[in-house]
């Protein structure tokens, strides 16, 4: 098969980013029912995790289409709407969850005790704001591998707020018109996070935002990017040499242009796949938030010695349930309060882009 064109494939509109970011959700849920039952899982032996992996391809897309957001309607005030309008609705509504509905049932508090301390009543608050060390709830997971940590992943959410952060100030500044200012950035946004790797063991923060840098990046040079099977087989390859290196920073920087290339190949470059999977909405950011919270319940109730596949496998149907739940519920009515394109917007949207402009 030939490669294809990567700012052609933008313009046709089909494409399978919808689907991609449903199985990095459910990526990023098998890798953390090892880490929740204080496994190693054996994608660790290439020097990340599949959770981590998952991560670094969800912000290369973000990159990508929220850049291209941007440019279709780059009002400052309107591209903030957009954004809250994505993130903070699920993430009250999942924070409330869990302060008065998950908590009162695995607490090892009695009830009173439990709605009288202020974690309870201050959880979702300093959850929305994303605090860099999360929140807690009184005697919630208190004797799990993952003690007290009632919402891990969610400490990436910071980390996007950044990156939507400077790619708003680089647009408000002109300097995304800018390829060689674009890339420069991408570039040292790759550097910093090769200078903190040793700081932050795998993939840390810093690495996802360097992503999301060079998924925007992409954006620049899309009518210069061709996305092959060829090409694909050589990020791979790359990521697999570079485990073998010993150097963290040559292993750091590698996975995540490696990251932003397949991403954007199995979303263009591939047929179109799983589309029924995504036929009721995009249930991906639901998945990734309330995964967690359902798998260290699961643990609490079986018990630290439970299979990671077990975990997995009861996990999956009952966070997807919620997932669903939250995008009919939560997400899609809230995206529909979006602001009206601006002037300069195309006339076509991306397909498979629902509602993560």
């Amino acid at each position: 098969m030939r490669g294809v064109n990567l700012g052609d494939r933008l313009d046709d509109g089909a494409n399978n980013f919808d689907v991609i970011r449903l199985f990095m959700a459910w990526a990023v849920l098998v890798s953390h029912s090892f880490t929740i039952v204080g496994v190693a899982e054996p994608f660790h032996q290439l020097g990340t995790t599949l959770g981590s992996a998952a991560v670094l391809i969800f912000f290369a897309i973000s990159g990508l289409l929220i850049r291209r957001s941007w440019e279709l309607d780059p009002r400052p005030v309107a591209f903030l709407r957009k954004r809250s309008l994505r993130i903070l609705p699920a993430l009250v509504v999942v924070s409330v969850t869990c302060a008065l509905v998950l908590g009162p049932l695995v607490t090892d508090l009695p009830f009173r005790q439990y709605f009288s301390s202020m974690q309870t009543w201050s959880y979702p608050c300093w959850t929305v704001l994303m605090t860099p060390f999360g929140a807690v709830l009184p005697g919630v997971f208190v004797d799990l591998p993952r003690a007290y940590n009632v919402n891990g992943p969610l400490w990436t959410l910071r980390y996007e707020v950044i990156a939507y952060g400077l790619l708003l100030v680089m647009g408000m500044t002109q300097a995304l018109s800018s390829r060689r200012i674009v890339t420069a950035v991408a570039a040292t946004a790759i550097v910093w996070a090769c200078l903190v790797a040793p700081e932050a063991p795998l993939f840390g923060g810093w690495n996802a935002v360097a992503a999301f840098a060079v998924g925007a990046c992409a954006w620049s040079w899309r009518d210069r990017i061709g996305l092959s099977h060829p090409g694909a087989a050589l990020a791979v390859l790359a990521c697999l040499a570079s485990g073998l290196t010993g150097l963290l920073t040559v292993h750091v920087a590698v996975w995540t242009v490696a990251a932003v290339y397949l991403a954007f190949w199995a979303a263009f470059a591939l047929p179109l796949f799983g589309q029924r999977l995504v036929s009721w909405g995009d249930a991906s950011y639901g998945l990734y938030i309330y995964a967690w919270p359902v798998q260290q319940s699961i643990v609490q109730f079986l018990g630290t010695d439970t299979s990671p596949l077990l975990v997995t496998a009861l996990a999956t149907p009952a966070a997807w349930m919620l997932a669903l739940a939250s995008w009919l519920l939560v997400e899609r009515p809230a995206l529909r309060g979006k602001p009206a394109p601006g002037p300069r917007s195309a006339p076509r949207p991306l397909a498979g882009h629902i509602g993560r402009e």
